[in-house]
């Protein structure tokens, strides 16, 4: 499997980004991008990707990382409609790609003491907790703060890529107790309801109350119903975020019985009222077969890095 370092000492720099979609018959055009790591979340496909050597068919929820200096292109017609957001960024760092086994990777990760700041994440794998990275990579693409001293997207890209991390190797290093928790997890999120109690949960995995609620402190950070809440204000964002659908809509669709509740626990997670937090993450680049985006290399950026080459040296 081939895999891509990312030193995160120093953030990695945003660049651009947005969503693209595509109904009917389609195909990615042939890119190549200069110096620039390229993050795709596949939200609708197939989509079927030839990146440098190798093909890769993007199916949702498929996180796909494209390498600076690497061509890519559509081998394959995608017939059905298309969605995905994109993201470039460039580290500030030369990184390495390699080819390892999974099981390789996880134990250099375990041993090696100096690498705290230094990721490595599979170029093509399937994210099955995407919910978390789909809003924070929306709220990166909302962000439009041209006065501030400060890139906030910078840092909220290193956020997004140790999230990725952690999630991808978190899922390969489980002792028997956090095995236990993400079964429960999972089963939460396929059985979760207006009505679904800490009781039921515990009943169903055959353990009490508070031996539960102790095992998700430990795992979590959270309660079990703590988490029970996480989850239906995850579910809420998503749909503000992804739909049109009225506030009332997304209450009950997000299992909570009242929308006055829903709104003080929404405002109470993310500080915003669901009207407020839709207004603030809407104003995303959209983009589509018609519509292709070329912006310049910020000069924050190339005054950061040093190993971006001269337009000669881009092939054709």
């Amino acid at each position: 499997m081939l895999f891509t370092t990312f030193s995160v000492g120093k953030p990695l720099l945003y660049y651009k980004g947005g969503e693209f979609s595509a109904h009917g018959t389609w195909r990615h055009r042939q890119v190549y991008h200069k110096g620039d790591y390229e993050l795709i979340l596949c939200f609708k496909g197939p989509i079927y990707l030839q990146v440098g050597d190798h093909r890769v068919v993007l199916h949702p929820n498929d996180i796909l990382l494209i390498p600076p200096f690497t061509p890519m292109f559509g081998y394959q017609d995608s017939t059905d409609s298309v969605d995905f957001y994109w993201l470039h960024f460039f580290s500030q760092h030369k990184e390495t790609i390699f080819d390892a086994e999974v099981a390789a990777v996880l134990s250099e990760i375990k041993t090696n003491k100096n690498s705290k700041h230094q990721l490595s994440l599979p170029l093509h794998f399937p994210l099955p907790d995407y919910e978390s990275a789909t809003i924070l990579i929306h709220q990166i693409l909302s962000i439009h703060n041209e006065l501030s001293s400060i890139e906030e997207r910078d840092y909220l890209v290193s956020a997004l890529l140790i999230q990725l991390y952690k999630s991808y190797f978190n899922r390969l290093d489980v002792p028997s107790d956090r095995s236990k928790i993400n079964d429960m997890k999972e089963w939460i999120r396929a059985n979760i309801s207006s009505t679904l109690t800490v009781a039921e949960i515990a009943d169903n995995v055959h353990l009490n109350v508070d031996y539960l609620t102790r095992l998700f402190k430990k795992w979590t950070g959270m309660t079990t119903l703590q988490y029970l809440n996480h989850v239906k204000i995850e579910v809420a964002t998503l749909l503000l975020i992804r739909t049109e659908m009225s506030v009332k809509q997304i209450a009950d669709a997000a299992y909570f019985n009242d929308p006055k509740v829903f709104m003080r626990r929404f405002k109470s997670s993310t500080g915003l009222s669901p009207s407020e937090y839709r207004k603030a993450y809407n104003l995303i680049h959209l983009n589509n077969p018609h519509v292709d985006p070329q912006i310049p290399i910020p000069k924050r950026i190339a005054d950061s890095i040093d190993y971006i080459p001269e337009n000669e040296d881009i092939p054709e």
